[in-house]
């Protein structure tokens, strides 16, 4: 079944209307007939499974058969990827969205060997954006996973706070027991921790906000991995070092490992 994101604005009760480019491409391309079924998603969560009504110059107008069932993981995994060597990132960036990533940081850190400059880095951005994009239509994503343009160390050091669980795989990390009883956490229900009603409250006048998706954050090395002086840093700032085993993995064989795990446990 073909794919296609479209504007909430463009999604009714009962309807949706594809233009322009989705238009051309399921008309002229895809050559759609009334009656065929398209599957689409608003890319904010939800999916609807169409038929094509109408097929008119301007728009094509799809009947909404149902709603489809949620495609997205419980929690919305951020992977942090030390820029590799070569096209690496490219099928890094592909697998991580079959996966279920909700974003990817291309990360620059001292053992990194790629550097980008400003007006490169734009231009990779673009075309690691496309790639996302495919990636969610073939692997029948809800949305489309966010590359963000890539990030010096210390600055993706400084938007840990906003996650709730911060791993960093690390050949030295303590074994596999302490990995298995992380990843069991993730089954466990989770609530946003309580906060003050104001500043300077005291806990008396605590009060829950309310529910939220739980973040994940994840920090890949590059080749060469991290250096002892970052790990020690991203411990200082609370992040977990984690075991993928005995043997020393290659950065997009750790990516996809650890990726792999945490979907198992999510989706569990």
């Amino acid at each position: 079944m073909h794919h296609f994101f479209a504007e909430a604005a463009d999604i009714s009760e009962r309807e949706v209307r594809l233009r322009g480019e989705n238009l051309r491409h399921l008309k002229n391309v895809l050559r759609a007939r009334p009656g065929e079924r398209v599957l689409i998603s608003d890319g904010e969560g939800t999916d609807y499974e169409c038929e094509v009504a109408e097929l008119g110059e301007e728009e094509i107008l799809l009947r909404i058969c149902f709603r489809e069932e949620i495609h997205e993981l419980p929690a919305d995994i951020w992977l942090f990827q030390g820029l590799p060597k070569s096209d690496k990132m490219e099928f890094i960036l592909q697998k991580a969205v079959e996966l279920g990533v909700r974003g990817i940081v291309p990360l620059e850190s001292r053992n990194t060997v790629v550097r980008l400059n400003p007006g490169k880095a734009a231009a990779k951005r673009q075309r690691w954006q496309a790639i996302a994009e495919a990636a969610a239509k073939q692997s029948k994503r809800s949305i489309i996973p966010e590359v963000m343009l890539p990030m010096r160390w210390k600055d993706a050091l400084s938007l840990l706070p906003d996650f709730s669980l911060r791993l960093i795989p690390y050949e030295n990390a303590r074994g596999a027991e302490r990995t298995r009883e992380l990843l069991l956490g993730l089954r466990k229900p989770w609530k946003e921790a309580a906060r003050p009603a104001e500043a300077g409250a005291g806990a008396e006048n605590e009060k829950k906000t309310p529910d939220r998706r739980r973040k994940i954050a994840v920090f890949i090395g590059p080749e060469g991995g991290f250096s002892e002086e970052e790990i020690a840093e991203a411990r200082a700032a609370g992040m977990e070092c984690l075991s993928l085993g005995k043997r020393i993995l290659r950065t997009e064989t750790a990516a996809l490992c650890a990726l792999s795990l945490l979907m198992l446990f999510l989706e569990d």
